[in-house]
């Protein structure tokens, strides 16, 4: 059987996600949130000092607002805007972020420029981007919405070495999907049953659960 192309994964995932039960997606973005920050502070502790998060806005799409929350107590946290040109900036928010998004391009919530600072990379070995896709598979390759956004941001040279964790459901796990030329691994991925570090084969203890 031929394997699924790229945009077959992308419709097919959009589907499966439209159809999840709101009351399953919000319990399971609060586990998925505790997992997440408990990987973060064992792992990840005195190495990570900036996290760039993102908020939901599709349908059937993991809620961080409970993970931004927290870690906006111990970190700085910055949330996307894009631009017309498929870029991003990201804005730094505070505690009371929620108050500071507004809707923006597609009608996602973005903070407004005035809610904080831009990022700037300095050191990418403190940054932790946690980053949204349609599926994933084993070796962190990553389908996105097909606007390349991520990809792009990802790219910058400034951002090489940063600690990349794709965010996922299960269903959203794929063994193995098409990779192309430009597109930028995951490290981790983290669901709400499990963190795994890509790129291990199925002997290798990589996951790890809270």
């Amino acid at each position: 059987m031929p394997a699924r192309s790229r945009k077959n994964i992308r419709s097919d995932m959009k589907k499966v996600l439209g159809n999840l039960d709101k009351r399953w997606v919000r319990a399971a973005s609060s586990g998925l949130c505790k997992q997440l920050d408990e990987f973060v502070e064992s792992r990840l502790p005195d190495r990570i000092d900036t996290v760039l998060a993102w908020t939901s806005f599709f349908d059937g799409e993991v809620d961080l607002s409970q993970f931004i929350s927290n870690q906006i107590e111990k970190r700085e946290v910055y949330l996307p805007r894009s631009s017309a040109d498929f870029k991003m900036t990201f804005v730094s928010i505070g505690k009371d972020w929620l108050e500071q998004v507004e809707q923006g391009r597609y009608g996602i919530p973005e903070p407004r420029l005035s809610s904080g600072k831009i990022f700037q990379p300095e050191d990418p070995s403190r940054v932790l981007v946690l980053v949204p896709g349609l599926a994933f598979d084993r070796m962190g390759n990553r389908i996105g919405r097909g606007k390349g956004y991520y990809d792009r941001f990802l790219a910058q040279s400034g951002l090489k070495g940063a600690i990349r964790i794709g965010i996922m459901w299960e269903i959203q796990f794929l063994e193995s999907i098409p990779a192309e030329a430009h597109d930028i691994p995951m490290d981790w991925l983290c669901s709400e049953d499990r963190v795994l570090h890509t790129g291990l084969d199925d002997t290798d203890s990589a996951d790890l659960n809270y």
